[in-house]
């Protein structure tokens, strides 16, 4: 992966500085009640954070995040976000595992971020979320998880390699080729340009 530049660090750390939890969340997703309310309490801080990084939400994300339906998940998905009411869904499976519960906060919210970019074509949606996550993974904002949500991040992406070398679908070969082009064409600045196109108000990826 592409090393964080200096530039992108302080900008990241400045959208630490200004994370200031106003959202409340409602998890009930987990047997464990001290997983949901890890959820809870991280929530808040992923929500305003992201809104620091990439600017204001084109879909705010709902306030209860509601468990992943057993269908989702034996399609290998792990968390889940509709952008046409903000609702965040998350399995289990990561229950204990708290970089992968903030990778999969951090990369629904994103999806709230950028709701108003083209849905559908995993080539750019699915894939700069993968790689924007896998960079705002380096924000000091996630203390002593930081080397987890990275791992996680990391770790997310090569899942997408993987699948894309061993199943014959489109959709895993364009959303791992897409994260490749956008780490090649944009690099750790990623965030900074999405942020700017929202802006300017120029939703194309």
């Amino acid at each position: 992966m592409t090393p964080i530049p200096g530039s992108v660090q302080r900008t990241l750390r400045l959208a630490s500085l200004k994370t200031a939890a106003q959202r409340t969340f409602r998890c009930e997703v987990f047997e464990d009640p001290s997983w949901n309310q890890f959820v809870e309490d991280w929530a808040p801080v992923v929500h305003s954070f992201v809104g620091n990084a990439l600017g204001p939400y084109g879909m705010e994300p709902a306030e209860e995040i509601l468990p992943l339906g057993d269908a989702e998940h034996a399609a290998w998905a792990t968390a889940s976000f509709n952008p046409a009411d903000g609702q965040v869904r998350i399995s289990h499976i990561v229950q204990g595992n708290p970089g992968q519960t903030l990778e999969k906060i951090c990369h629904e919210f994103t999806h709230g971020s950028l709701a108003q970019f083209p849905e559908g074509d995993c080539f750019y949606e699915e894939s700069q979320v993968d790689y924007s996550v896998w960079v705002m993974a380096h924000a000091p904002i996630w203390g002593v998880h930081r080397e987890a949500m990275v791992h996680a991040a990391e770790y997310n992406i090569a899942q997408r390699r993987d699948r894309a070398m061993r199943t014959d679908t489109d959709y895993d070969r364009k959303r791992w080729a897409g994260g490749i082009y956008a780490m090649f064409a944009y690099g750790p600045f990623i965030i900074a340009r999405l942020k700017q196109k929202k802006m300017a108000g120029d939703y194309s990826w």
